[in-house]
């Protein structure tokens, strides 16, 4: 499930409408856990991880079995990205060493100049890469900006420690748990 790599081009008008997605955030979270882009059966992927790790809510968190945390902010719309920029944080835990965002296939292009006009002058490493997803939520990859989360100082975050790792289980867990006693109500 997934369109990696290349991409197709939109057209400029979907682009300049700014349509928001018909597809809920938890569709989008499901589909990064289904993709290429993650091993399911070894990593921990949790959706909505806000208190108990981190300082602000990560929309999904995917922990790989080396302890390398990876965050994805989904936005569904370029306004809602644009809003990620007036936010007191900036995603910039020392324990996200990887960090992307997902956005509509129709809006890839306009996230990705406006990016490059707000990181211009800037090294590489201060630009986030940007995933998208297609109305058949297939997720695809570009290669722009750099995935690999780095410090203004240049130096590399950290992977978790084994406690912060069972933390994030433990979180993983609970959203099931809470998740099944719904569906049985």
């Amino acid at each position: 499930m997934g369109c990696r790599g290349k991409r197709k081009k939109s057209d400029s008008t979907t682009q300049n409408r700014g349509i928001v997605t018909e597809h809920s955030v938890r569709e989008i979270q499901q589909a990064l856990h289904d993709s290429w882009l993650f091993n399911q059966r070894s990593d921990i992927m949790v959706p909505n991880v806000s208190w108990g790790l981190l300082p602000y809510e990560a929309d999904f968190v995917n922990i790989n079995r080396s302890g390398y945390m990876t965050e994805v902010e989904i936005k569904r719309s370029f306004e809602d990205f644009k809003k990620d920029f007036s936010k007191k944080h900036n995603h910039d835990d020392e324990r996200v060493y990887y960090f992307y965002y997902c956005v509509p296939e129709s809006i890839y292009e306009k996230v990705t100049d406006f990016l490059d006009k707000k990181f211009e002058g800037n090294p590489n490493y201060n630009k986030p890469a940007v995933l998208f997803y297609d109305e058949n939520l297939g997720i695809g990859y570009a290669n722009y900006g750099n995935k690999g989360a780095m410090r203004k100082d240049g130096v590399r975050y950290r992977k978790l420690f084994l406690e912060e790792q069972l933390t994030v289980a433990r979180l993983g867990t609970l959203r099931y748990w809470k998740q099944e006693t719904k569906i049985e109500k």
